[in-house]
């Protein structure tokens, strides 16, 4: 018995303790991923975590241990896609050296990556509800975790904004998310075309009177 307590308390190999947690993420994701398809297809209140474990090739038990529900998934999954995008516009930011073309890029970086990635913009509108923009039924530290990882993404805007020395940079950070979401909404319903333009030029139409070079404005 005292043999078996202090191969018990051995230390695990490193090694060992590493493809363990890469097999533990592998397994969450694949969860996550076939949530992802659940919801485009059905919308979040028609999914169940059975719809999910069909979908993900495993039993119901196999998901509970990761996730107490549907609305866990749902978030997880939009916590994913809002890092991608603090990422992504992070790194938009980075590639210029001029303050106002920074700005400019944020804001655009924030148009384009839901551009490239149209289904994440009715995820981040809750839109796979089936009942419009509504942000119910997540749990209130969901919701604060969210807009916290949300928040991030706009602060990289806001700050982009105030080094380029234009006024209000918290206001022009939200005007301008505002503006690249209708823009995506209207894309993503097809309305587009009415217009007879494109929106990427909108785009930058916008941005070049918004953020205007100076003595343009």
């Amino acid at each position: 018995m005292k043999r078996y307590a202090a191969q018990r308390s051995k230390p695990i190999d490193p090694r060992v303790r590493a493809r363990y947690d890469t097999l533990r993420d592998a397994r969450r994701q694949v969860i996550i991923d076939a949530a992802r398809r659940v919801f485009e297809r059905v919308g979040l209140d028609d999914a169940s975590i059975r719809l999910i474990a069909e979908e993900a090739g495993c039993s119901t038990g196999a998901i509970y241990p990761w996730f107490a529900g549907k609305e866990e998934v749902y978030a997880a999954i939009l916590a994913e896609s809002l890092d991608h995008l603090t990422t992504y516009i992070a790194t938009r930011i980075a590639r210029d050296s001029d303050v106002i073309a920074r700005a400019r890029a944020g804001v655009e970086a924030f148009h384009r990556y839901y551009q490239k990635n149209p289904a994440e913009v009715s995820l981040g509108l809750y839109l796979f509800r089936g009942r419009g923009v509504q942000p119910t039924g997540l749990k209130l530290e969901l919701n604060r975790d969210l807009n916290a990882r949300l928040r991030a993404a706009f602060d990289l805007l806001a700050t982009a904004i105030l080094e380029a020395g234009f006024d209000d940079p918290t206001g022009r950070a939200a005007d301008g998310i505002c503006h690249a979401t209708g823009l995506l909404i209207m894309t993503n319903a097809g309305r587009m075309s009415i217009f007879k333009s494109r929106p990427d030029q909108l785009m930058i139409r916008y941005l070049e009177a918004f953020l205007p070079k100076a003595g343009t404005a």
